[in-house]
């Protein structure tokens, strides 16, 4: 009779076990049943039924949740992918993933440049959202991808933009580009693809980006070949080619050019490969680095061709930069006249501690008009800090002062930007 009591109180705990692994939280009802008709029987004993039932919780596994399964799952495959012989074996060391994500906070002194006596105008949205994929083909090709939306939600004149599918910002490939380069094996270097060709650097410590990104950039396909080899003052002279007018469109949109603006009636816009950049850079002494570049792309019965200088010097904490451009062939405009413009930027950065860095930054912007005509740009100022609160985590606050000429006295030449 022992026997076969302990024979029922086995069956009784393991078929609980069962059971209880079905309902981890709390006993099974099939679990509570049996032990009642067990104890009903005469089988066990009051004490008895308490003490299984005891035995059952201690012995039965803890419960894990379905989001614990499932991450550990997860890991289980990609450990597997990963492995010797898997088929995203060295991924980890071949594919580097970045981000970056900006959210500003803008103050605007005045809502209406037309009206001196308009109320100022603030605005909260992300700046920017950026993606970017590097991966390592082999020792000598690399593939770089961006991914970049920016203004989101940024409000103009009242209506926010970004909301819709057919707004301008929306997520656009920045970059695609392939580069063959192995400067141990050999000097000569290709890049292919969608990036900002190299035509100026547009150097800033802050949160903007200095007047002459908005004219000079050339961000459009091309193709890159250079020469920088190794131990020669980190020299690096290319040649690109790329196709549009993209510079003297941009510049047209500075300030009041939109008027007289391009003569767009008798010339259309070429479709063949035909604009190209030479570019030179180096590192004469230790933190302190040259260039200059040339651009020329085709116009209305004339080619518009700019030049670029520029110098960057670090010492000290300290870092001076400044830059140039100028242009030295310009087509006719709508009222048969040319206008050489010009445009240089000098900052100065100082890194305080390790988190906390000041900078500050002046240019200026000449249309090369002989009168002055209002939303023309007279010159930017730009004074801001950076904090690292944490790892890869910076505070940023600026203040913009641009000043612009007027011939309307109603116009407010002034305008503050926080």
């Amino acid at each position: 009779m022992i026997n076969r009591n302990r024979i029922i109180i086995g069956i009784t705990i393991l078929l609980s076990v069962f059971f209880f692994n079905l309902n981890a939280h709390a006993l099974s009802p099939e679990t509570e049943l049996l032990l009642k008709l067990l104890e009903k029987k005469g089988v066990i004993t009051t004490d008895e039924a308490a003490a299984l039932k005891q035995e059952i919780e201690t012995a039965a596994p803890k419960a894990t949740d379905k989001e614990t399964i499932k991450a550990e799952i997860k890991q289980e495959i990609t450990d597997e992918l990963k492995a010797d012989g898997g088929p995203l074996s060295g991924i980890q060391d071949n594919v580097t993933i970045s981000g970056k994500v900006e959210v500003d906070y803008q103050y605007l002194d005045h809502r209406k440049r037309t009206d001196q006596n308009s109320d100022g105008t603030s605005d909260l949205y992300i700046s920017t959202v950026e993606l970017g994929i590097e991966a390592v083909v082999n020792e000598s090709a690399t593939a770089n991808i961006i991914f970049k939306a920016e203004n989101i939600d940024k409000s103009n004149d009242g209506d926010a933009n970004n909301t819709v599918s057919d707004n301008p910002e929306k997520v656009l490939f920045d970059e695609a580009t392939i580069t063959i380069f192995n400067q141990e094996k050999c000097p000569f270097y290709a890049v292919l693809g969608k990036r900002g060709q190299p035509f100026g650097n547009f150097f800033t410590h802050t949160i903007s980006n200095p007047i002459t990104k908005s004219a000079y950039e050339i961000a459009t396909s091309g193709v890159t070949v250079g020469y920088a080899p190794a131990d020669l003052f980190d020299l690096d002279l290319s040649f690109t080619l790329y196709k549009g007018e993209k510079v003297i469109g941009q510049v047209a949109g500075i300030g009041s050019m939109t008027t007289p603006g391009r003569n767009t009636t008798s010339h259309v816009e070429t479709d063949d490969v035909q604009s190209y950049i030479a570019n030179l850079s180096l590192q004469p002494i230790d933190g302190l680095t040259i260039g200059a570049a040339f651009n020329s792309e085709p116009g209305y019965e004339s080619r518009n061709n700019t030049v670029n200088a520029f110098a960057e010097f670090s010492l000290a904490g300290f870092t001076l930069d400044c830059e140039y451009f100028a242009a030295v062939k310009r087509e006719k405009f709508t009222d048969n006249k040319t206008y050489k413009e010009k445009a240089w930027t000098v900052g100065l950065a100082y890194q305080v501690t390790d988190p906390l860095e000041v900078a500050a930054r002046y240019e200026t912007f000449d249309n090369d008009r002989n009168t002055d005509t209002s939303g023309d740009i007279d010159y930017r100022l730009a004074v801001g800090a950076n904090y690292e609160i944490l790892d890869s985590v910076t505070l940023m606050g600026e203040y913009r002062k641009l000043q612009e000429k007027a011939t309307d006295s109603s116009y407010e030449k002034t305008a503050n930007e926080y």
